[in-house]
């Protein structure tokens, strides 16, 4: 079977790299195309991923742009669709998937967890594409929505899939050190268009407080730095991030999805986007406390940061936590192969008995 996926985040490259070479040796094959992207392409290429390199996300917030990208999609998928004939579609959240799907009319799959993308729900909701989404989604999708027990960052961090290496920090000079890390976004994506973050200038304060106690490593999605970000960067490929978060004390970001990440590998964190109501961050704050958090107010964030400066966890603690995460879940690439080289009976093995599922851990 030839499978057509759509890559527009970087988080999707993880999401689909093991589901991607677990059915290529099983023999079958791949159309990928993906945003011009530099940490895009890093990844596929990492990876070996062949992929189609279509249009570059516009930088001008307006229906207009985000309008002419979305058709620049459309239009990749459609030529790439024509070229190489794919029998199914499989992405996240993607309408140009579920539109190209319908207009071949072949079978599309797709995964969601992020609640408050409502264009994309309203685009793809005439289709009826299947959606797979994990038990800590809060939003009805209609009848062809179906619920998996796992995270979604678990396709990727899984401990099937991904252990936890030191090479990073040798290259850093880390080895032995305590550290923390701090990430903040570009509010660059649709969803993000009406979100107010909290200042420049407590972002600093975020920063200068834990440079009292211990190294700060800063993440910046975007290429224009504040000077003052300068003697806190580092500057590393990015599929080594994840051991960067492995490997800290604790971490603040704005990502819910890099949030999620530290959760599920037991390191603790803050999570200080405005977007407050997140599946995945809600579920691990309610589940996990010892580790997890959300605030956007200042002085919250304060008392959080003392906190976690003066209470360090143990990687002992940190594995527990992570084992305990997964004797509850299931493992949801292996759900996925399954589900795909099933379908369309998978759909009404799961839909009949959701226990089924349980099968994959």
């Amino acid at each position: 079977m030839k499978i057509l996926i759509d890559i527009n985040h970087p988080a999707h490259v993880h999401y689909f790299k093991n589901f991607i070479k677990i059915m290529e040796s099983k023999g079958h094959t791949f159309v990928i195309t993906n945003r011009n992207s530099k940490i895009i392409n890093q990844l596929l290429d990492k990876y070996q991923i062949s992929h189609i390199t279509r249009n570059i996300r516009p930088t001008k917030k307006s229906f207009f742009y985000t309008a002419k990208y979305l058709i620049g999609i459309i239009y990749a998928c459609i030529k790439a669709s024509l070229k190489e004939k794919p029998e199914m579609y499989v992405g996240f959240g993607s309408f140009p998937c579920t539109f190209t799907a319908f207009l071949f009319r072949k079978p599309v799959i797709l995964l969601d967890d992020t609640e408050h993308n409502n264009a994309s729900h309203s685009l793809n909701k005439p289709f009826q594409p299947i959606v797979l989404t994990p038990f800590y989604y809060k939003k009805e999708l209609g009848t062809t929505q179906i619920y998996f027990n796992a995270y979604v960052e678990q396709l990727y961090l899984h401990s099937h899939y991904y252990q936890t290496k030191s090479t990073v920090l040798e290259e850093l000079n880390l080895i032995e050190t305590e550290y923390a890390l701090v990430r903040f976004i570009a509010y660059d994506a649709r969803h993000d268009s009406k979100v107010k973050p909290i200042s420049e200038e407590f972002k600093k304060q975020i920063v200068l407080e834990i440079s009292k106690k211990m190294k700060v490593i800063v993440s910046l999605e975007s290429d224009n730095a504040d000077e003052f970000y300068k003697p806190y960067q580092v500057f590393i490929s990015p599929e080594k991030m994840h051991d960067i978060i492995a490997n800290a004390s604790f971490f603040v970001t704005e990502g819910a999805t890099m949030a999620s990440e530290a959760g599920i590998l037991g390191v603790p964190y803050i999570y200080i986007n405005p977007l407050q109501e997140v599946g995945n961050v809600i579920a691990q704050v309610n589940s996990y406390p010892e580790i997890a958090s959300q605030t956007i107010d200042e002085s919250n964030v304060m008392i959080l940061l003392r906190e976690k400066l003066d209470n360090s966890i143990s990687t002992e603690t940190k594995n527990k936590i992570r084992n305990q995460i997964e004797s509850s879940t299931i493992n949801p690439t292996q759900l996925l192969v399954w589900f795909v080289e099933n379908y369309p009976e998978s759909v009404q093995t799961l839909k009949d008995n959701s226990d089924y599922q349980y099968n994959f851990k």
